[in-house]
């Protein structure tokens, strides 16, 4: 079973290292301090921050491809926060990736919406 949840991690980070946002970020960093707009460190802290979101919201996606689930069946699945969950599910709502499908004991039931 640690294996299986170890593969996870894994393919969640290398899926949010596929992702636009941190590509983007790696790209631009080198020239927004360049120009002055972000510090060395802040391009630092801005890439750590970027990194571990994304790999957490990956690992959010892949447990919602086994189906919809509610905050706490994630929370549960992935040792997360609820609130730091509800925060990502926020964000992937808002990149049109998560949608809520119903709701349950007084919680969302959410899913991975298909493109």
């Amino acid at each position: 079973m640690k294996e299986v949840a170890n593969l996870d991690k894994l393919e969640a980070a290398t899926d949010a290292f596929a992702g636009e946002r941190l590509r983007w970020l790696i790209g631009k960093g080198d020239v927004l301090v360049q120009r002055g707009d972000l510090t060395t460190e802040r391009l630092q802290e801005l890439m750590e921050q970027t990194v571990r979101e994304e790999i957490d919201r990956s690992h959010i996606l892949r447990e919602l491809r086994d189906g919809p689930a509610t905050v706490s069946e994630i929370a549960k699945a992935t040792k997360m926060e609820k609130d730091y969950i509800l925060e990502n599910l926020l964000a992937l709502m808002k990149w049109n990736m998560v949608e809520i499908v119903g709701d349950e004991n007084r919680e969302y039931i959410y899913a991975k919406k298909e493109i």
